[in-house]
């Protein structure tokens, strides 16, 4: 998995999103942070709450979701 850093591109320049780790709602502001498989593909956004958590942190929540990922397949 890997992090992309976008520049929010909606009109309103603020939307809603679910966190990919906390499952909860936010407004994205100016960039948004989201993860991405190795071909690019979008798994989903992640909060400022849990940005703030710190990169080891999110490296684990993201570990167990794509073994939860391995499971449903």
């Amino acid at each position: 998995m890997k992090f992309q850093i976008e520049c929010n591109t909606s009109k309103s320049n603020k939307s809603n999103q679910r966190c990919l780790i906390c499952q909860q709602k936010f407004q994205t502001h100016k960039a948004r942070l989201i993860i991405c498989n190795d071909q690019g593909e979008g798994y989903g956004d992640i909060c400022h709450q849990c940005i703030s958590k710190g990169g080891n942190w999110i490296q684990f929540q993201l570990q167990e979701f794509s073994q939860k990922m391995l499971v449903l397949k």
